[in-house]
């Protein structure tokens, strides 16, 4: 099917209700940019779809996983006619039937180890879409991303929100400003972890049931709301990085915005995880959400 209508395709066509925002020049740059994106499952499929819309060229996507039925609430192309099959397969179809001129590259696998260094050093930008407990594989690639030289992006859903951390040649680390290479202790590490991408704790207003945050358990809540707002954030993160437009501002600052509170909370936090107060709200943290 994809083929067949692949030769209907006028790409020019296809992106060109984005000019006037976006300038040819730009369409074309994007046509060129290559993103890797590990996790095709709640935040990462919402941006290969918005990506693939944006006109974004090229892709590389991971995922060993297999759509389920509790993916429902968040994770695009999560439909029973999808159960059972591959994310990255599916994934795969969705961004080459938007743009069949794109070029995907698919992991079906999770990333070893050994491959950080060639995934890192094939792609122009890291989009972070791995599960919120996936620790150790996500401080190899931010490490490998810096070394390379090339920006890494993680944006998370809190809540009715999504908090957006950027780390470039010339940010804080990512091991500087959340410090999870410091601890094995996998609950202490998803606290510092919540509290660096949302130092605001602002989703605290209106958490409805606390004790379904678990993380001895590796289980918290998630909403389509904050899933669809990471994709709106990331995806003006590529537009901005890729194309130079405009200034980022990079870890140690932080940017929360809350769709429910109608607020953005912007927060720089030096020294990142050792600052005093963000020790504080680690602790804080831990008071709101541990059983």
């Amino acid at each position: 099917m994809i083929s067949s209508a692949s030769a209907k395709f006028d790409e020019r066509l296809a992106f060109s209700r984005s000019l006037g925002w976006l300038t040819e020049v730009e369409l074309k740059k994007l046509s060129t940019v290559h993103v890797g994106i590990i996790g095709m499952g709640g935040v990462g499929g919402q941006y290969a779809e918005i990506l693939a819309r944006l006109g974004v060229g090229k892709f590389t996507i991971c995922d060993p996983d297999r759509f389920a039925i509790e993916n429902t609430n968040r994770q695009n192309e999560c439909k029973v006619s999808n159960y059972d099959r591959s994310k990255v397969e599916v994934i795969d179809e969705l961004i080459r039937d938007i743009n069949p001129s794109a070029q995907v590259k698919i992991i079906p696998g999770a990333l070893k180890s050994s491959d950080v260094p060639l995934f890192c050093s094939g792609i122009d930008m890291y989009l972070d879409a791995l599960d919120f407990f996936e620790i150790d594989l996500r401080l190899e690639i931010f490490r490998e991303m810096r070394r390379v030289g090339k920006p890494a992006v993680t944006v998370a859903p809190i809540g009715m929100g999504a908090a957006c951390l950027a780390f470039t040649k010339d940010s804080m680390s990512f091991d500087a400003y959340f410090g999870l290479h410091e601890s094995t202790d996998p609950v202490e590490r998803s606290f510092k972890f919540l509290t660096g991408l949302a130092p605001s704790l602002q989703q605290r207003h209106y958490v409805q049931e606390s004790d379904r945050v678990d993380f001895k358990n590796r289980k918290t809540p998630s909403l389509p709301i904050g899933v669809y707002a990471c994709a709106a954030v990331t995806a003006t993160m590529v537009v901005k990085l890729m194309l130079g437009r405009g200034k980022v501002r990079v870890a140690p600052w932080s940017t929360h915005y809350d769709a429910y509170l109608m607020r953005i909370a912007t927060k720089y936090v030096p020294f990142g995880y050792r600052n005093p107060l963000q020790r504080l709200k680690v602790f804080v943290a831990r008071k709101m959400y541990e059983q």
